[in-house]
């Protein structure tokens, strides 16, 4: 198959590009908003996701047999500040691309996230009501609209991700790690719970998603259910940094521009239905090889 990704500079698009590398089972095309890409094995082509014209013209010459959508506008706080740019590049160009792949009966992946849910309770099913609390939450739960409309598409709302990857751009798990190892305490919520995958396994997972003909929703997440703070003592556990840095803290402790959903864990028992196979390490086993 010829494959899409789309943000293929990010951080989860970067580990899904070299997976599919790796593997060598398919042509992989790759899309990036962002022309600050790490080094990558094939060439990137930079597509500005809240350009329509620019989408159509790039996938009508690309022509890919399949799409995983991972490019977005990810950060909650950026969609809060530009909801106009939020929707253009997590909504429009969602549906830009499932219309283009509906018409041709073409496979598209769509990249979600845990943060459709209110966090009212533990534990979401995919077949539970989404009422988001966050702006981003709600761009993505628009978006999904367009991919389950489609004959073949398909929903993959991922959690909390953390753990290397070869994008080069730091998140707020690897700048926390790096705080650390400076000997930095750092405070992380203990009432925000989510159940964090590590990047290379939901790159496996969407690896595989898309080879499959599973459609509507899954979620793709790890199998523990954690709070920041529990998920960062034991990465310094596991990597010998000093638990003493590793701090508590509460939501209530800061001011944040809206809302959080206290507790966003996902169920995942449709997974383990559609990738039985597919192996969900422990965080330890995840990081052993970043000491």
């Amino acid at each position: 198959m010829r494959i899409l990704v789309t943000g293929a500079g990010g951080r989860l698009g970067s580990a899904l590009r070299d997976r599919l590398i790796e593997q060598g089972r398919h042509e992989v095309i790759a899309w990036s908003g962002s022309t600050a890409v790490a080094r990558s094995p094939i060439s990137i082509r930079p597509i500005n996701l809240a350009d329509p014209r620019a989408i159509t013209g790039a996938i009508a010459e690309d022509d890919p047999d399949a799409i995983v959508h991972a490019g977005a506008l990810s950060s909650a706080d950026a969609v809060f500040r530009d909801p106009s740019r939020g929707r253009a590049v997590n909504v429009e160009s969602t549906r830009i691309l499932a219309e283009w792949a509906g018409a041709r009966g073409r496979r598209l992946v769509f990249t979600s996230t845990d943060m459709v849910f209110d966090g009212s309770r533990s534990w979401w099913r995919e077949d539970d009501e989404a009422r988001p609390v966050l702006a981003y939450g709600q761009t993505k739960l628009d978006a999904e609209v367009h991919v389950r409309a489609i004959d073949r598409g398909l929903v993959a709302r991922l959690s909390l991700l953390f753990g290397p990857n070869s994008s080069g751009r730091p998140d707020f798990f690897g700048q926390a790690v790096q705080a650390l190892r400076r000997g930095e305490p750092r405070g992380f919520f203990c009432d925000e719970y989510r159940t964090p995958l590590d990047y290379q396994t939901a790159a496996e997972a969407l690896v595989r998603l898309v080879e499959s003909e599973a459609v509507g929703i899954v979620h793709v997440a790890g199998r523990d259910r954690l709070s920041r703070f529990d998920l960062m003592q034991r990465t310094a556990a596991t990597l010998g940094l000093d638990l003493d840095l590793v701090r508590s803290a509460s939501q209530s402790d800061v001011t944040l521009p809206e809302p959080r959903p206290t507790d966003a864990s996902l169920d995942t028992t449709r997974l383990t239905e559609i990738l039985p196979h597919l192996d969900r390490p422990t965080i330890e086993t995840a990081l052993s090889d970043w000491r």
